[in-house]
């Protein structure tokens, strides 16, 4: 008598199936990414042009921009003062930055997120394959990605570049976020809940951005570790280095292969890192909103200040040797035009931590815009069960990501403090918290009134902060416009050219009353799984 064994699916059975599904949930994220990346770059062709019209502007610019550390640590070396140079130093790696926050969010967002709330337990309970979800996670945005490569490179290419500059600058932007989006899998396959996932996902790519920043201000060969460096060092437009694009395609290859072991050795809602098992009895002070906020939050915020902390230490390490390297008749005008009498290490640390803070308000928007998460996996409904009011239970949010986004500046001041010795660029940090407080009340406010649009709107607002800052580096905006950035404010009075106390007491406020407001609307409405 024989004995039938009966087979599981195929690994990868049910794929079509699921990322049609995945494709039609996220239509609306995937395609804003596809037009806002695409215009973003065929758009800064006509800016380059409309604000550097003649070959001595744009070495002008160039030579202004070489004078900068921090813009040599942000975006490498400036390759060649034209047209596609200037469009390459500038989107190459901040270009590959967004890609990689927005590919770990959707890529986390379709796997952890999915298993978290037992979405996919539903999913698997079809004949579906063990592979099948985390392919599909990979795939829809790897397809947007890609779409929007070819997008950019029909539109520099229309435009009159170069076809091989076009299709550097496209292929390595598309290349480096597919690499993100297989990061943010791994990332989900390694942890049990979406918040230290995304975490986890935002370290690995602060590390590599800051190899790639020390690289490029030492001049060391370490830059050709990060997807960053090989970015900047593609020289699209000027070298125009095809083979680099090799590089996030067997990188990609790499961490694919373990997202396949990870999925084949772990069950279904566990993951490949075991969280320390909690004790049998809560503690007294855990009876509370703040308490079960802080507790979810804290491993989010522990690997956000470790990862930006050390972040935060090669900047330190740097800074010393400054005042000594840079010590020039252009930057020592340079730094008097844009940051008064602060010494050279300061205003690069400034500088620098200008962009950080933005890094930091999208770890407390993560964090206060779990309220949205909760409400729609039914968890909220559960908490507020107990004897907790809504408004309490927002509170208790903001507050703990207000936390967040400050814990994880005084990570950053603290490491560059510790390695430089200069403990007053610790104090500087703290200096921008305030945009963070305006941030999360914002979302608050989005969350009590228009919850169901208020994750993506909180991330446009960022996004739009982000490119105001990109346009106004150009000088394609008027210096005027830049006030509408909250972190340019702080800025501005951080290095005297503004008064700080007036633009954080201003900020703070209206954070406090957009979550005052938050609070108002979520008691007037409906919980709405």
């Amino acid at each position: 008598m024989t004995t039938r064994v009966e087979r599981g699916p195929a690994p990868l059975a049910g794929f079509g199936t699921v990322l049609r599904l995945v494709l039609r949930r996220d239509r609306a994220l995937l395609v804003t990414w596809l037009i806002a990346m695409s215009a973003l770059v065929i758009g800064m062709v006509t800016s380059v042009r409309i604000g550097y019209p003649t070959p001595e502007a744009m070495s002008a610019f160039a030579a202004s921009a070489t004078a900068n550390p921090s813009e040599l640590a942000l975006r490498g070396p400036i390759y060649q003062a034209s047209v596609g140079g200037l469009l390459a130093w500038t989107l190459a790696s901040s270009g590959s930055l967004v890609n990689g926050v927005v590919g770990i969010l959707l890529a986390v967002r379709n796997t952890r997120t999915e298993e978290h709330s037992g979405r996919s337990e539903m999913l698997r309970s079809v004949p579906v394959g063990r592979l099948t979800l985390p392919a599909a996670a990979v795939a829809a945005p790897g397809l947007t990605a890609l779409t929007m490569g070819l997008v950019a490179f029909l539109g520099l290419f229309a435009q009159g570049l170069p076809a091989a500059g076009s299709a550097t600058l496209a292929g390595i932007l598309a290349g480096n976020a597919i690499l993100f989006v297989a990061v943010g899998t791994l990332a989900g396959q390694l942890t049990e809940s979406p918040g230290p996932a995304r975490a986890l996902g935002f370290i690995v790519l602060g590390v590599v951005f800051a190899a790639a920043a020390v690289g490029d201000l030492a001049g060391s060969p370490v830059v050709w570790v990060s997807p960053f460096g090989w970015a900047r060092h593609a020289a699209a437009f000027a070298y125009d280095r095809g083979w680099v694009l090799l590089l996030p395609v067997a990188a990609t290859v790499v961490v694919l292969a373990l997202v396949v072991l990870g999925a084949w050795r772990r069950d279904l809602g566990g993951a490949l890192v075991r969280p320390r098992p909690a004790p049998a009895q809560a503690a007294r002070w855990f009876a509370s909103p703040l308490a079960v906020a802080w507790r979810r939050q804290r491993g989010a915020l522990a690997g956000w200040a470790v990862g930006l902390g050390a972040l935060g230490l090669l900047m330190g390490s740097v800074t010393g040797s400054l005042s000594a390297q840079l010590d020039t008749p252009t930057f020592r005008q340079f730094t008097q035009r844009i940051a008064g009498d602060l010494s050279v290490g300061r205003a690069f640390f400034l500088f620098i931590l200008y962009v950080l803070a933005q890094v930091a308000t999208a770890a407390a928007l993560a964090a206060v815009l779990q309220l949205r998460t909760d409400e729609t996996s039914g968890l909220a409904e559960t908490l507020l069960a107990t004897p907790v009011g809504r408004p309490c239970w927002l509170v208790a949010q903001m507050v703990v990501a207000v936390a967040v986004g400050g814990g994880v500046i005084a990570g950053i001041g603290f490491g560059a403090a510790l390695s430089s010795g200069d403990w007053v660029v610790f104090v500087l940090g703290l200096g921008y918290l305030p945009a963070v407080v305006l941030m999360v009340g914002l979302a608050a406010a989005l969350v009590g009134w228009v919850p169901r649009a208020a994750v993506s709107a909180s991330w446009a607002v960022l996004a739009l902060l982000l490119f105001l800052d990109l346009l106004g580096e150009f000088g394609l905006v008027p210096a005027t416009t830049m006030n509408v950035s909250p972190f340019a404010l702080l800025f501005n009075g951080l290095v005297g050219t503004g008064s700080w106390p007036v633009a954080a007491l201003g900020l703070a406020a209206a954070g406090v009353v957009l979550g005052w407001l938050g609070a108002v609307g979520i008691r007037r409405r409906d919980l709405r799984p």
